[in-house]
């Protein structure tokens, strides 16, 4: 069975929508959904578990948490997605230029492995 003439995944191309900017909406989408989560669990419910599971989600998936603490703290109501959006594109737009910091969640050493400093540093 084939999936019908007007399916996303058969004239995707044709929209004039480039894979990263599909890409990117994805993200936005994904980050929107999130932040109206987080909304719900730390500030409606504030419910602390669900909060550290959707913040351990957001690690997971690398997206800045800045972006979302930009979103959680703008001012505006979260279930005005458009508006949400919006902030979201002028957050992406004012960073845009900066540099990635180079290391993510994953990538430090939390406790595994920890190394001892040389004797050629230490002050003794």
């Amino acid at each position: 069975m084939t999936a019908p003439s007007s399916s996303c995944t058969h004239q995707g191309w044709r929209s004039g929508i480039t894979s990263a900017a599909f890409t990117a909406r994805k993200q936005q989408a994904l980050v929107l959904l999130l932040t109206q989560q987080l909304m719900d669990a730390q500030f409606v419910r504030a419910d602390a578990k669900s909060t550290d599971r959707l913040w351990r989600e957001v690690a997971a998936l690398e997206i800045d948490p800045d972006r979302i603490l930009h979103l959680l703290y703008c001012g505006l109501d979260g279930s005005d997605r458009q508006s949400v959006a919006e902030q979201d594109d002028a957050w992406i737009q004012a960073h845009a230029a900066l540099q990635p910091r180079g290391w993510s969640l994953r990538h430090l050493h939390l406790g595994h492995g920890l190394r001892r400093p040389q004797a050629a540093l230490n002050p003794a």
